[in-house]
């Protein structure tokens, strides 16, 4: 038997099917903070990182609050580190190098994600920066932003999957404050745990220390 479409009309509210995109939530954490550097001033080929080196975890959920690895957007999430002073909000690197010449934070200042285990055994997401050096004497703090660069799904007027041509911020997390001494004032650091545990697999970090 064939209803007529007025007879359900008649009978039913028909609404239509809207579906509401919510966004993933990010939450990222240092999980590792530097404790101290030397000053380098300008000496580049003798610089010594910030130990122990900044690892920051990232976790995402949903809207309803479920932890899950977004698989789709990981080659497209990056961090990058910004030096603050201890209290405050101007950033230090922003206006050094064109008001005071060379700049004061140096090294490796972009980070991809990693797939690693931490100490409990859990797999997690992680970005590390273990060749992050400060030109200066000082105290500060570094902050790392979590950005989005382009996006899988973005399409052109054709129809043709493309890269999108922004960065979207996400979120950003600020460490400890830390130290930067003079080098005769400098004293190296030892590994921590969670530095052995990323060598032991494989993980892209400096080791100017025999492991233990």
């Amino acid at each position: 038997m064939i209803i007529p479409s007025t007879y359900l009309e008649s009978r039913f509210s028909i609404v239509p099917l809207i579906f509401i995109f919510r966004p993933n939530h990010y939450h990222l954490e240092v999980i590792q903070h530097p404790i101290k550097t030397a000053e380098f001033r300008n000496a580049s080929l003798s610089r010594l990182p910030l130990t122990p080196p900044l690892v920051a975890r990232l976790t995402v959920s949903d809207a309803r609050g479920t932890v899950f690895v977004p698989e789709d957007e990981l080659p497209f999430l990056i961090t990058h580190l910004s030096l603050y002073p201890v209290t405050g909000e101007r950033r230090v690197d922003a206006n050094w190098q064109s008001e005071q010449g060379p700049p004061i934070l140096y090294g490796n200042l972009v980070s991809a994600v990693d797939v690693l285990e931490d100490l409990q055994g859990n797999m997690g997401l992680f970005f590390l920066f273990p060749d992050v050096s400060i030109r200066w004497q000082g105290r500060f703090r570094l902050r790392v932003s979590l950005l989005k660069i382009g996006s899988p799904f973005s399409t052109d007027s054709s129809g043709h999957v493309r890269m999108a041509e922004t960065t979207e911020f996400l979120t950003s997390a600020d460490t400890n404050p830390f130290e930067v001494v003079s080098q005769d004032q400098y004293t190296a650091l030892g590994h921590t745990r969670l530095t052995q545990a990323f060598l032991r697999q494989g993980a892209r970090m400096f080791s100017f220390l025999p492991q233990t």
